[in-house]
């Protein structure tokens, strides 16, 4: 049928009635560029017979002077493309086929040394936000065969969102072999060719969901399934009968069924809220996850801090041409008509809990290594539930450590964690967290809590930002974490002995690679800089120039390469973080002035937590030379180091300790560059005088990390003077200590409030070697804690550690 429609005369007609309907954008893989498609001996490979297809690769070459595809190379009579076919049912032999190319044999019988191949994908509708009918998504780009009907209402209704992608270049004498005979060689080569446009169709727009059924019934099929209810039944056949169908119910629960007019659904309903809600989305590295997509299984893991994280991330996947993820649900949104929606966009539902129930245990864990296997996309969040103080929460154990047992249990290396930082100048459930920043309990989350956040929608949203971290290779990883020795596992169920630890290291790469992608915002800085200054109140003069001088600390330091900083204006943020709602000014002698009141601090707070972790390192600096005011690099690096490790695991701060010295080197450099330390002939740093213009921005910045550090010290110099203590005991004399230190300072010591973070506080210190537990569990005072005491007294006034006494 192709060769009718590539007559000369036939051809020419078809393309001038169907140019005008034509528009596309083009795309190069890493490494091809136009200069590819003007080698000689070089033939387009399609990914199927379409003369629409075909048409449009013609209007591109032409524009662009280049070998066509309809051209005679070098008059060998041969037409410089080949397209390849669809299965075919041959009636005579019974059996399904797959036709040959039919230029290929006679490419191959032409023995050039040059002949190259240049696979081009077309992808019809990949810009849904221009989708305004529901007939514009249900014809866009899919999986499913398109007859020729099909393909021409595509091009109606697509012409004008054509993606033409050109793929690495495939070499015809690397993949042909003169023992084999040219039909072999062409079916090589086809395989090879098919199994590529297939590789890069999974990659932009997810994989082949259409056999749905097939996945859940070879779950139910699976060897360790039918082990596992063999086990459990015996040669009971109606009891066998009855967990066969337990096995079926549990996969056919747990697997996502993508949908793609859901999917375009609501990646044209995201569209349309992003586009009014939202000034922009800013993403950052996004090159960097599309140079590992076609290869690996990417699983995204990004920070929580709202409702609408998961649907952000999946609408800027889609749109740079990634493929959707399928995102990890709680069983608890799989109700009706929610859950299909759920589950049509990607969602894969898991039970709170499973350990017991090891048919359910057996059939998700395999679930989960199709997904990797098939080189999918999953999404989760390793914090397990949002975070309500801006700051990033420690990972949970759950999800991390079936990622890592469902790998160890496979055969192949290529799966890739991607940290991923997702932020926004206002979040619509600030209202929501008010009470827990204020110090109340924290709710159980609800389905209730999306419902009210709802009603902030209509008001001014700012930005929103996702930044991709450096991706982190499981099999390197792990690799590392055993020392090189074997960690496959025969049955994902079984708990190695290096599993803990690994989890536990794995979801720290996590939350630091997250913070490491941070972005920092208008409300962040603006947040910062107020909540920072000893009256927390200022005016919009010094909060200028303040807010100027923190954001020089990032920009001039190369440490902070992967952060996303805000390019406008520190007037510009000023105004930008009244227009968010965030705090109301007040007018006083001329001036523009800023105090918050209780709600608007707690709520500033949040967002000074989104980045506090970016200054910590300086804040350190500031708070040695405070009292001080005079220190080497040396004596300030054994400050540093006394408080380091365990700032590092509350903060997830980014470098590691064999780093410091360079990490100090680099930050003292650029803090007194700017002006904010001093240093003189000897290399002596100091502080600057009262008097002097930075010294207000200098104690800002030391009281960035003086609570912190003020909760370091109170423990240890506790468990030194007790020597032996039950952590119970620990915990009230802490909390009694700095509810006095609260009246005095104003500062929260949220760490001794709250049991679950003092928890997290006292372990941070057992696996950093500060504390040890004895044979009853009582904590006890290390050299290291011993040390750490040492160096801390100097950096603390003498009033502050007899209170601690």
């Amino acid at each position: 049928m192709l060769r009718f429609w590539i007559k000369e005369r036939v051809f020419s007609v078809v393309k001038y009635c169907l140019s005008p309907l034509i528009q596309f954008k083009i795309e190069f893989d890493e490494g091809v560029s136009i200069e590819n498609l003007s080698k000689p001996d070089i033939y387009y490979a399609l990914p199927e017979n379409s003369i629409i297809d075909l048409i449009a690769l013609e209007i591109f070459t032409n524009s662009v002077k280049v070998t066509s595809p309809l051209g005679e190379l070098n008059k060998k009579n041969l037409q410089n493309f080949v397209c390849l076919s669809r299965l075919t049912f041959d009636p005579i032999e019974q059996k399904i086929k797959r036709k040959l190319p039919e230029n290929l044999s006679n490419i191959i019988i032409q023995k050039s040394t040059e002949t190259t191949f240049l696979p081009v994908s077309f992808y019809w509708g990949m810009h849904p936000e221009k989708q305004k009918s529901l007939f514009k998504i249900i014809f866009s780009q899919s999986w499913g065969p398109s007859g020729p009907i099909k393909k021409f209402l595509r091009l109606l209704f697509h012409g004008r969102s054509l993606l033409i992608k050109f793929n690495n270049p495939v070499y015809l004498d690397r993949l042909n072999d003169e023992k084999r005979s040219v039909e072999e060689n062409s079916q090589l080569i086809n395989r090879y060719l098919r199994g590529l446009f297939r590789k890069n169709k999974r990659a932009a727009i997810g994989p082949d969901i259409s056999h749905r059924r097939a996945l859940v019934k070879s779950l139910t099929q699976d060897k360790e399934v039918r082990e596992e209810i063999s086990r459990s039944t015996g040669a009971t056949p109606k009891k066998k009968n009855k967990y066969k169908k337990k096995a079926f119910k549990y996969a056919n629960e747990i697997c996502s069924d993508i949908s793609y007019p859901i999917v375009r659904l609501l990646q044209r309903g995201l569209g349309w809220f992003w586009n009014n809600r939202y000034e922009s989305i800013s993403v950052k590295n996004i090159e960097r996850i599309k140079s590992i997509a076609n290869a690996n299984s990417l699983i995204y893991v990004p920070c929580h801090r709202s409702h609408i994280d998961y649907l952000i991330l999946s609408y800027i996947l889609l749109e740079n041409g990634l493929m959707l993820p399928h995102i990890a649900a709680g069983n608890n949104l799989n109700l009706p008509f929610l859950g299909k929606i759920l589950r049509g966009g990607g969602a894969f539902f898991m039970r709170r809990s499973f350990v017991k129930n090891k048919l359910y245990s057996i059939i998700f864990f395999q679930y989960l290594k199709r997904l990797m296997l098939r080189r999918s996309s999953i999404e989760f969040f390793p914090e397990g539930s949002r975070s309500r103080s801006g700051l990033s929460l420690p990972s949970r154990p759950g999800l991390l450590s079936m990622t890592l047992r469902s790998f160890a249990g496979l055969k192949i290396d290529n799966v890739k964690i991607v940290p991923t930082y997702i932020g926004y100048e206002k979040i619509i459930e600030g209202k929501s967290y008010l009470s827990e920043l204020l110090g109340k309990e924290k709710k159980r989350e609800s389905i209730l809590d999306i419902l009210n956040s709802i009603r902030d929608f209509n008001n001014f949203q700012g930005n929103a930002f996702i930044n991709f971290g450096e991706p982190i290779d499981l099999k390197i990883f792990l690799d590392k974490e055993l020392n090189g020795k074997n960690f496959h596992i025969d049955s994902s169920l079984e708990r190695p002995l290096w599993l803990r630890t690994a989890t536990s290291n794995l979801g720290f790469e996590i939350m630091k690679g997250i913070n490491s992608s941070s972005a920092v915002t208008s409300s962040s800085i603006f947040s910062l800089t107020l909540l920072t200054s000893e009256t927390l109140s200022l005016d919009s003069k010094v909060m200028g120039s303040r807010i100027q001088v923190l954001l020089n600390l990032l920009k001039e330091n190369n440490l902070f390469s992967d952060i996303w900083i805000t390019s406008i204006s520190s007037k510009e943020i000023i105004q930008k973080t009244e227009n968010l709602g965030l705090i109301s000014s007040q007018l006083i002698g001329g001036s523009k002035i800023f105090r918050p009141d209780r709600n608007e601090a707690a709520l500033l707070g949040y967002y000074k937590n989104n980045i506090v972790h970016l200054f910590m390192f300086y804040s350190m600096i500031c708070l040695s030379l405070k009292l001080v005011k005079k220190l080497s690099k040396k004596e300030i690096l054994k400050i540093i180091f006394s408080v380091y490790p365990l700032l590092k695991r509350n903060y997830h701060l980014m470098w590691q300790e064999k780093e410091i010295e360079e990490v100090l080197e680099k930050s003292l450099d650029t803090i007194t560059k700017l002006g904010l330390v001093k240093k003189n002939s000897s290399d002596i740093f100091m502080s600057p005088k009262e008097t002097e213009q930075n010294y207000e921005i200098f104690i800002a910045l030391s009281n960035i990390s003086e609570s912190s550090i003020k909760s370091i010290f109170i423990v240890i110099k506790t468990l030194i003077e007790k020597k032996c203590v039950a952590r119970d005991a620990l915990q009230d004399h802490c909390l009694e200590i700095s509810k006095k230190l609260q009246t005095i300072e104003g500062w929260v010591y949220n760490e001794f409030f709250e049991l679950d973070k003092f928890n997290i506080h006292l372990e941070n210190m057992v696996k950093e070697g500060y504390i040890k537990r004895d044979d009853l569990k009582n904590l006890v005072p290390t050299k290291i804690a011993l040390q750490a005491r040492k160096n801390l007294e100097s950096i603390f006034h003498k009033e502050f550690k007899q209170l601690v006494s």
